[in-house]
């Protein structure tokens, strides 16, 4: 098992879509060179991402969220249960989303022992580009920043992953 904290970025060059990936670039220069966490940028990694999580002992994902509920910028922290229960609709913007990759290796017994879903609305329009929209860029901002916070604390979530596939011990959340 690796003890390092692992902070995956899912994404792709495309607009919005891309925040994760923006948020493992601010996180990188601000982490400097610490040695207890590993930040990595995934483009679309389908059930690639599988090979990210197995052996990990904690993780967090970073990924877009496509809602027509909630404005564009808001973060959201939704449990694994609620992941697979919506399916591809909040599975973000990849061809193999990110709720079947969750799954399989949750079948497969690969997940890390605590897992975090993080993730930032992006509105269905924004995908086009490099550059992110101002609501989705400070969005970013106040996730890097809460990223900063815990670590600088050093809280561990208690996000666990506990035999069943679909089940998370952490409860589920959003805030604006």
């Amino acid at each position: 098992m690796n003890d390092k904290l692992k902070i995956i970025g899912i994404g792709s060059p495309n607009g919005d879509d891309r925040l994760g990936w923006t948020v493992i670039e601010r996180l990188s220069k601000r982490l400097g060179e610490r040695e207890d966490v590993e930040v990595v940028a995934l483009d679309r990694p389908g059930v690639g991402l599988i090979d990210y999580l197995a052996g990990e002992t904690e993780c967090w994902l970073v990924d877009a969220v496509k809602s027509e509920r909630k404005a564009p910028g808001c973060y959201l922290q939704p449990g694994l249960d609620q992941l697979l229960q919506a399916g591809s609709a909040t599975a973000g913007s990849h061809g193999v989303g990110l709720a079947e990759a969750l799954n399989l290796a949750g079948t497969l017994g690969l997940l890390p022992q605590r897992l975090e879903l993080h993730g930032i609305t992006i509105g269905a329009a924004n995908i086009a580009g490099q550059d992110l929209s101002l609501a989705v860029n400070a969005g970013v901002n106040r996730l890097v920043e809460r990223f900063l916070e815990r670590l600088e604390k050093n809280v561990v979530h208690t996000a666990t992953f506990n035999g069943g596939v679909g089940s998370l011990g952490s409860s589920s959340g959003s805030s604006e």
